[in-house]
């Protein structure tokens, strides 16, 4: 219960799934969703309290589960209970082992080598018996498409192989982004369960605090970090299966439909058509992708017609022409939002169709802040808000509260001042916020423009070629961007491999 006269306590809500937003008492609540699928029933739960008690629609976010938005603080244990009653709980943000994302096994996807659900269901007992310390992320493929890009979202990230699963560790985004390192190969899945088991002590007894795996690889060294996960990997594992209420056993010969969902964003109206069409015409759930659009496995091609027209009754339209959905985060209502990337987007999709685009392969992305929620480092264009960060020279004590907030490294204290290194600066806002003389305030703010970024067995990171730009000149640089791909007939990665990173910055700025 929330007593007016007691201060909350945001960490805890955090860690607990309800993240602040920056409207007074608003917050996001994460809906947790076991190995990336909901049935119907749950998902018209949570369409229900979006209405009820947010502002009507839902995020389908990176994080591969839905997020209702605009919760009042006072609402917050009556929308957690109404989610109890479904079966449905609120997911963990913070320093958490996160819910595994996963992709569909063989019996639904034709690429499919092994089976991401089964292995899902057994490491989903990390989730529930997390003591908390560390930031964990586990993704896990089923081949070496990499739907889930565990290579680059995940601290732990498994693909499969016809041989078994490859581990990574140390993949991450953001501030600081890193691709994680291979460590094994050829792993069953009690194997991989062991490896985790192993990288737990490791992080745990090694790590220091709110330490993540790509910092550990780093200041330990590759070497170090495969020999300690790979210790008695084949040894005794403690597997605790938590069964999944969406997994087949049943092969379905059946496709996959993709629905499109802008930024994210989906009404309630829209998602009980969602959950209506998965059970009247596929295996009654929705799966949560990477990229924001929900799909529904099991449906046949004949009634694509009919639900094509069911869509458009509310607003939607199955992801078959375009680019790929066009993925964004909280953006402008988020605490750390420097700039409304929902509305950037939103224009760049008027964009696309006023060139006629039509190349599914295309992808673009964009966050409110550097922490990059919305992979805007692995897809071809990427946005993200920056914000220039200026001391004022007379409020500033020299606390250094401003240099501990910041992840860059980019502050130091200096005579009893803080001095920022803006050559070292990501633009992230962290050490505004965290001043509590109001000291560092902010200067110049914009979108940073990134390119060349790949997922999946290409996986790279994209290159920044422009910061602190407004969203009018965004735009511009995003049409002949567009063009430029369209003329060479190639992804944003083949373009700047064709003609270098100075010429592609000549030719769009």
């Amino acid at each position: 219960m929330h007593h007016q006269n007691k201060k909350p306590d945001f960490e805890q809500l955090k860690r607990g799934g309800a993240v602040k937003l920056k409207e007074k008492d608003m917050f996001s609540v994460w809906v947790r969703a076991i190995c990336s699928n909901m049935n119907a029933k749950k998902l018209r739960a949570v369409a229900d309290l979006a209405a009820e008690f947010g502002r009507g629609y839902i995020l389908f976010t990176t994080r591969q589960f839905p997020i209702i938005p605009h919760i009042h603080i006072k609402d917050l244990e009556e929308v957690r209970g109404r989610l109890g009653a479904v079966e449905l709980m609120l997911d963990h943000c913070g320093n958490m082992v996160r819910s595994a994302d996963v992709c569909y096994g063989p019996n639904i996807c034709p690429h499919a080598l092994q089976d991401p659900i089964s292995l899902g269901e057994k490491i989903d007992q990390y989730w529930r018996n997390d003591p908390g310390g560390h930031k964990i992320k586990i993704s896990i493929s089923g081949c070496r498409r990499q739907c889930t890009s565990p290579r680059v979202l995940s601290d732990l990230g498994f693909i499969g192989t016809e041989r078994g699963y490859e581990a990574y560790i140390g993949g991450r985004l953001g501030l600081n982004p890193f691709v994680g390192i291979k460590v094994a190969e050829n792993l069953s899945e009690d194997a991989s369960v062991k490896l985790i088991d192993n990288f737990l002590v490791l992080i745990r007894s090694f790590g220091k605090e709110g330490e993540r795996s790509a910092d550990l690889v780093k200041r330990l060294g590759e070497e170090k970090i495969i020999s300690e996960v790979n210790k008695n990997i084949g040894g005794l594992v403690r597997v605790e299966p938590f069964a999944c209420d969406t997994k087949l056993g049943n092969k379905t010969d059946k496709i996959i439909l993709r629905i499109r969902a802008t930024s994210g964003e989906v009404t309630s109206p829209q998602v009980q058509k969602i959950a209506d069409i998965s059970e009247k015409y596929g295996l009654g759930f929705v799966h949560f992708t990477l990229r924001g659009s929900p799909e529904l496995p099991g449906i046949e091609m004949s009634d694509l017609p009919k639900i094509r027209c069911e869509l458009a009754e509310v607003g939607l339209a199955i992801l078959d022409n375009g680019t790929d959905n066009l993925q964004s985060c909280f953006g402008g209502y988020c605490t750390n939002g420097i700039v409304d990337s929902q509305g950037l987007l939103k224009k760049i999709e008027a964009l696309i169709n006023k060139l006629g685009i039509n190349d599914l392969n295309i992808k673009v992305s964009a966050a409110g802040c550097p922490n990059s929620c919305a992979i805007s480092t692995i897809s071809d264009i990427g946005f993200w808000g920056v914000i220039e960060p200026n001391v004022d020279k007379e409020r500033c004590n020299g606390c250094g509260i401003c240099a501990r907030a910041c992840k860059a490294k980019a502050i130091e204290i200096k005579d009893k001042r803080s001095l920022i290194d803006l050559k070292q600066c990501k633009g992230c806002m962290d050490c505004i916020n965290a001043c509590p003389f109001g000291s560092i305030v902010g200067g110049k703010r914009g979108f940073a423009i990134v390119v060349g970024g790949l997922s999946g067995e290409e996986t790279r990171l994209g290159k920044v070629i422009a910061e602190f730009v407004s969203e009018e000149k965004t735009l511009q640089i995003t049409e002949r961007i567009l063009k430029l791909m369209q003329k060479k007939n190639k992804n944003a990665a083949g373009v700047l491999d064709e003609i270098g990173l100075d010429r592609f910055k000549e030719a769009v700025l």
